[in-house]
């Protein structure tokens, strides 16, 4: 018995980093679906309600969840109402931690991508700034966002990029990682601005 229980504690043992690995990996390919699948999500509603639909991701951080950096973690959709008010028309979704959306790694949420030549001359604005209260635990807190628009059409409002960083992009992480540098697990949603067309990359 005690032969047998030695062997499988070795077994356990090395198996364990490689099974961790696979849970982290599962956690981050159903966190960048869960983008993606609620990007495409908004786009249907902009082209069945006929009306813009804006996207905004907060960045924060959630002390309920032992999350104490701000970072991109929570997204929400929002519609004009009667009086020409944006209202939130969806739950606030919330990216199961330890994966966040890298600022640094993506293009749609750095408002200074706005400036393009090509976009700055007609005057775009998104991907844009500002606050607004979120959920945390059984509080709300004023929150940084970052958004975009799907109009009616499908399409988006942001401009067209030029260049070799041509594509609005979000990057997914498992949040321990460097600043300014791609570990090897990460997850891309890419966003066509003219056509509104959500992909995916994994490497």
């Amino acid at each position: 018995m005690l032969i047998v229980l030695t062997v499988l504690g070795i077994l356990m043992a090395l198996a364990a980093p490689n099974l961790f690995t696979l849970m982290q990996s599962s956690t981050l390919s159903s966190e960048g679906n869960l983008v993606r699948n609620k990007l495409a999500q908004a786009q249907q509603l902009a082209l069945s309600k006929n009306s813009d639909i804006e996207v905004r991701f907060f960045e924060m951080a959630d002390p309920s969840a032992a999350e104490q950096e701000d970072e991109f973690r929570g997204f929400q959709f929002f519609q004009f109402n009667d009086l020409g008010k944006l209202m939130p028309i969806s739950k606030f979704y919330r990216i199961k931690p330890p994966v966040v959306i890298s600022k640094e790694q993506s293009t749609l949420l750095n408002p200074g991508s706005n400036k393009d030549a090509e976009g700055k001359e007609y005057g775009f604005l998104s991907p844009s700034e500002g606050t607004y209260p979120v959920p945390v635990g059984d509080d709300q807190i004023d929150a940084t966002y970052i958004s975009f628009r799907f109009r009616p059409d499908g399409s988006t409002d942001l401009p067209g990029r030029t260049g070799s960083d041509d594509t609005w992009y979000l990057t997914l992480l498992q949040g321990d990682n460097p600043r300014g540098e791609l570990p090897a697990n990460y997850y891309i949603v890419q966003l066509d601005a003219f056509n509104g067309r959500v992909s995916v990359f994994r490497p």
